[in-house]
């Protein structure tokens, strides 16, 4: 607790993680369940309580319940009435845009384990690394890990000709795991309308005439993709996969793809997930591929869930994708400040996507 507040004011950083966790499933509820039924998710009454006492302390009104408390997250924190010492947001984040939570709120609920004392394992993943390690077939991982990148929404038809392939077959249950029905609300005179930049899908915002693309780091989120008829069935990625595998899958194969053009052996996420990226056959680099858009809470992540280089590499990265430090250019100098621990010399050095790629290419300059 910070010097000079009474005891009993709940600290900023756990309100804003339970706040974010308790919109998660708030959402998910209201998106998968049909008609919201109370009670509201515990995180998220939680959060009112620990606003209120805030709002309490510094004298200014507090939300008069979770209805209004919801519509405070549509708001950046720069403009909340009760003020922060120990949260790690800029004053331009919010939790929710229209109505759906933000790659903030996905980033800050993650976080969470920290706060209930619990990390959050993603089943899904793990179920399908020890299908397919069963079945010594490393290469279903790597075309499970693809298909979602490269295909966040797709259509019925679609999804049963890629799981006939032999690499998915083995993971056919848990693909169809990972997607759901596209939502109502992206369904307009029969048609779902996809985005040309991601591949996901476009939803409307409030006029239910603008369509955008939902996805925070989408790289053309202005080009429309097919559309598709929905009564045909389309599915899309669960939303913790778009956010978590998807984000970061995109640079992992721009990368890849990059370092293959110059003629450098690179394999993805070899010995089923070891590491994001090994690149040179001989002396291998160990890569870990970051997308989050803090770099103050990546830090906080890789202080619980560092890095672990696999056995046998000769260096080891997490690198930056390079949508994250266009928008930051002092990402990787704040990310170094909050976690000495990726500063050059030490086993895990943190760098932008375009400072390894040129590292890719001194090392095979040099062997050339």
């Amino acid at each position: 607790m910070t010097d000079g507040l009474p005891p009993w004011l709940p600290e900023g950083r756990i309100f804003i993680a339970q706040l974010a966790s308790g919109i998660i499933d708030y959402h998910q509820q209201v998106s998968t369940a049909g008609p919201f039924r109370l009670p509201y998710p515990a995180n998220l009454q939680a959060a009112l309580d620990k606003l209120t006492l805030l709002a309490w302390h510094q004298d200014v009104p507090a939300p008069s319940g979770v209805v209004e408390l919801l519509q405070w997250a549509e708001v950046p924190f720069g403009d909340w009435k009760v003020s922060f010492v120990d949260v790690d947001v800029d004053p331009d984040e919010a939790l929710l845009s229209y109505g759906r939570p933000t790659a903030t709120c996905e980033e800050l609920g993650s976080l969470r384990g920290d706060v209930e004392g619990e990390v959050r394992e993603n089943a899904l993943i793990a179920s399908v690394m020890d299908k397919t390690r069963a079945a010594n077939m490393p290469e279903s991982y790597v075309a499970f890990r693809r298909l979602l990148i490269e295909q966040p929404s797709i259509t019925a038809l679609d999804l049963d000709e890629q799981l006939a392939r032999p690499t998915l077959a083995v993971v056919a249950a848990q693909v169809r795991e990972a997607y759901v029905e596209a939502p109502l609300e992206a369904i307009t005179d029969g048609v779902v309308r996809t985005c040309g930049g991601c591949h996901g899908l476009r939803l409307p915002l409030d006029d239910a005439r603008t369509w955008t693309c939902v996805d925070a780091g989408c790289p053309d989120p202005h080009t429309p993709g097919p559309d598709f008829a929905a009564a045909e069935g389309v599915w899309w990625l669960r939303r913790e996969l778009r956010t978590f595998v998807v984000a970061p899958g995109r640079a992992e194969l721009r990368i890849a793809t990059a370092i293959g053009t110059m003629g450098v052996e690179v394999r993805l996420w070899p010995d089923f997930d070891a590491c994001d990226l090994s690149v040179f056959e001989s002396l291998p680099w160990a890569v870990d591929v970051k997308a989050w858009r803090s770099p103050v809470r990546l830090a906080q992540r890789l202080r619980q869930r560092p890095f672990r280089p696999p056995a046998g590499a000769d260096r080891a990265y997490i690198v930056i994708a390079k949508e994250q430090v266009k928008a930051q250019p002092r990402y990787i100098e704040r990310l170094r400040a909050a976690c000495p621990e990726l500063r050059p010399g030490q086993p895990v050095v943190a760098v932008s996507e375009q400072d390894f790629l040129q590292a890719v290419s001194r090392r095979k300059e040099g062997q050339a």
